[in-house]
């Protein structure tokens, strides 16, 4: 949604770095910085030919591109179906949404088809479909967070535990297959992450709330590995990736906060910054012997442990012949 008035606001041509930020905002919630640039550089990518008016101070298409009468190039029309792809494992009303929005785009432009591209492009990601009672709740959150409400959920935890929450959602992610909505919990007094599929009922209150300033969705991703912030402590590891695997290693954590060192060999070590050391942990151990925790001494203790609790799993499994 945001980069959707992000190129509204580009064709508007009016707007310096600081304007586009309250012009694609929303009730005061503003984008970083950090943010409005990693949106700027995706259209900048999609061959959305922006660019800085120095005289006039303001961000702008150049002389006779408007979205206002469509022209789209092989690049943009390539980006539509990435965007159709991804949205197809969204799943739900939103899936639905994103391809339809992805189709007519498309057709505006050129009398081009969304499969008029050179190659398939296939986007296997997990596909996280919405039950209608899941759907029914993300509704009432989309609500409550557009207008600030806070809503009343019923949630059951993993262990079969069932609470009742007073919540201010934030935002929502997707993960591994599956919605969650993270956002501020008041009976806990503190953010929280709960799975839609989780959450039995959802009621809009009355009451109403003030999402923090401060609160950066995509900061707070970039320090997980699977998208949620299960944690709140900051911790920095090293994790040292052979050459085979060295290049897949750079490209899946992209996302995350992290700094990259290549060595002669071909290998390279990631200093990753992350709120979940346990979620890292598992993580690493996903990439086999070709990926060896370095440090700090906190997290090879931690790796010790799950290696030691992992191979109580297979004591006294018959031998191999």
């Amino acid at each position: 949604m945001l980069l959707v008035r992000l190129l509204g606001a580009l064709d508007e041509g009016c707007y310096s770095f600081d304007g586009l930020r309250e012009r694609i905002g929303q009730d005061g919630a503003l984008p970083s910085p950090r943010s409005l640039r990693r949106y700027l550089s995706v259209l900048a990518d999609a061959n959305f030919p922006w660019f800085y008016d120095r005289a006039r101070g303001v961000y702008r298409f150049v002389d006779g591109y408007s979205l206002r009468a469509l022209k789209l190039d092989r690049g943009e029309i390539f980006g539509l179906v990435a965007l159709r792809s991804l949205a197809k494992s969204l799943g739900g009303s939103v899936g639905a949404a994103v391809d339809t929005l992805a189709r007519r785009v498309v057709a505006s432009g050129a009398g081009q088809s969304p499969e008029a591209h050179d190659l398939p492009f296939g986007m296997p990601l997990p596909h996280a479909q919405l039950d209608e009672r899941s759907e029914s709740v993300r509704e009432v959150l989309a609500a409550a967070e557009r207008d600030s409400r806070v809503v009343t959920i019923a949630y059951v935890d993993r262990y079969g535990k069932s609470s009742t929450r007073d919540f201010e959602p934030y935002g929502l992610i997707v993960a591994g297959g599956r919605y969650y909505c993270v956002g501020y919990d008041r009976m806990r007094r503190a953010r929280r992450t709960f799975a839609l599929d989780g959450i039995e009922s959802a009621r809009l209150t009355a009451r109403t709330y003030q999402r923090p300033a401060e609160f950066d969705l995509d900061k707070l991703m970039s320090s997980s590995i699977s998208g949620l912030m299960t944690g709140e402590a900051a911790h920095e590891v090293v994790v040292r990736f052979d050459s085979r695997i060295a290049k897949a290693a750079v490209a899946t954590t992209s996302r995350l906060d992290r700094d990259v060192s290549k060595n002669d060999d071909g290998s390279v070590e990631l200093r990753l910054r992350v709120a979940d050391l346990d979620e890292l942990l598992r993580w690493v151990l996903g990439w086999g012997s070709e990926a060896r925790l370095v440090g700090p001494p906190s997290a090879l203790l931690g790796m010790r442990r799950l290696l030691s609790e992992i191979g109580r799993h297979y004591e006294g499994a018959p031998k191999m012949r």
